[in-house]
């Protein structure tokens, strides 16, 4: 008998698992499948952007720009992206205006510190405000630039902060912080009309001194599902950061407490809201702080006159909390980076000569 010919093969070998449950042909099947099928691989977003803007309109930084707007810039309507969006418009204007263009290669890093120095020094802006300009402009930039490279390279490259000045202090001394609560309490009963809510304005004057949470922060909130067991949960700051926890001081949620209970009631929505059931925004704020203001100075004389803002009381509570520890005050600031975080914490200047009259004694 003629021995039958062995088969060969070439190439790798492949090991042949028996599947329980399942037969020989069955598992071949599967496997010729799985053969035939083209991998496919998930290409990030970012990679492949370019490609949403017209072939003739990429030749456009004002088109470059839009995209970004569109993809990276978080949600509409919010202090971020109107600031982004205020940064990009300035600088495009700028680069149209001296180059007659807005051709992206004619982006370089020469053209990104000009631009600068003319808002520093020509529009007198603020070094924050020049800074936070070029941390748009820089973010901006290293997004194109993967996209399709600069011809120059990428223009924020080796571009450095402006020096800024130590900020005045903002913040509340602890005698104005004792006359503007009390002011709040006596408003409680002072303005009792219907269409008055000072119960409302006091939860919101002592959630912003306890919390330091921005304006904005503090009216996205909704009820319950955001006030729950003392805490602020879920809390959207500023950019893409979420807080999932944040616990309220006592005298913050018992205001709250007494608001829900005196005048909001228990139905779901924006937890700090209208007569009319609508969120309240950043001007109605403002309004009623500086009603808290008012009742406080009425009985001061013009020196001791307090003037009142959000931020003066997220500057008041970031430096108490730093004065326990700067861990904490950068808890509640909300900041992923601790580059912003001493602007808030500075001493006045009376804390500060009192501290050196008394450094060795």
């Amino acid at each position: 008998m003629a021995k039958k010919k062995r088969r060969q093969t070439t190439g790798t070998v492949e090991a042949k698992v028996r599947v329980p449950g399942r037969s020989k042909k069955a598992a071949k099947k599967k496997s010729r499948t799985q053969a035939s099928k083209p991998k496919t691989e998930l290409v990030p977003m970012e990679a492949t952007a370019g490609t949403l803007i017209p072939k003739k309109r990429q030749d456009s930084l004002m088109a470059w720009f839009e995209l970004y707007m569109g993809i990276e810039a978080g949600a509409p309507g919010t202090n971020t992206f109107k600031a982004k969006k205020g940064d990009l418009q300035k600088f495009v204007t700028y680069l149209q205006e001296s180059s007659e263009t807005d051709h992206p290669d004619q982006w370089t890093k020469s053209v990104t510190e000009v631009f600068l120095r003319q808002l520093y020094k020509k529009q007198s802006r603020a070094a924050s405000t020049v800074n936070r300009t070029l941390a748009t402009l820089k973010h901006v930039a290293s997004w194109i630039h993967h996209q399709r490279p600069f011809l120059v390279g990428n223009p924020r490259d080796r571009v450095r902060n402006i020096d800024e000045d130590e900020p005045d202090w903002r913040g509340l001394e602890d005698l104005q912080v004792n006359r503007l609560r009390s002011a709040a309490e006596q408003l409680i009963h002072i303005k009792a009309r219907a269409n008055q809510s000072p119960w409302r304005d006091n939860a919101m004057f002592l959630s912003l001194l306890h919390t330091a949470l921005r304006v904005s922060e503090l009216l996205s909130l909704d009820y319950p599902k955001q006030f729950k067991d003392g805490c602020f949960v879920n809390v959207q700051r500023k950019g893409k950061k979420v807080t999932r926890k944040l616990r309220v001081p006592k005298a913050a949620r018992d205001a709250i407490e007494d608001y829900i209970e005196q005048e909001r009631g228990k139905s779901t929505g924006p937890l700090f809201k209208s007569k009319t059931g609508k969120r309240l925004a950043v001007q109605n704020v403002d309004d009623a702080l500086k009603k808290i203001a008012a009742q406080a100075n009425s009985t001061l004389s013009k020196k001791q006159q307090i003037h009142l803002s959000a931020h003066m009381l997220r500057h008041t509570c970031l430096r108490k909390a730093a004065e326990k520890d700067i861990r904490y005050a950068m808890k509640l600031s909300g900041h992923t980076s601790s580059q912003y975080i001493w602007r808030y914490t500075e001493p006045s200047a009376q804390e500060f000569d009192e501290a050196m009259e008394d450094l060795y004694e």
